[in-house]
């Protein structure tokens, strides 16, 4: 609506494999080391709220593992791999 009364509209930039902005969110926290239990603590829900968006990224991505995640995150440009932890 905002386009067609000659708005500028932004739009997000398509995240990679169909990921949504919680799995995208999930995904960088995973790929600098957090914990489940950290990631749940730092976007207040529970552990087992965060293991199934990991359990989804995962099989979004393709990988089974935090190191191969975290290379996806960082070769789709999530996380800056030359980035201070």
């Amino acid at each position: 609506m905002l386009a067609t009364a000659g708005h500028r509209v932004r739009r997000r930039p398509a995240l990679p494999c169909g990921l949504t902005p919680r799995e995208a969110e999930i995904l960088v926290l995973l790929a600098r080391g957090l914990s489940n239990k950290q990631m749940a603590d730092q976007l207040s829900m529970s552990v087992h709220t965060v293991r199934s968006h990991v359990e989804h990224v995962y099989a979004k991505i393709g990988v089974s593992a935090r190191g191969a995640a975290a290379m996806f995150a960082m070769r789709h440009g999530l996380v800056d791999s030359h980035a201070d932890s």
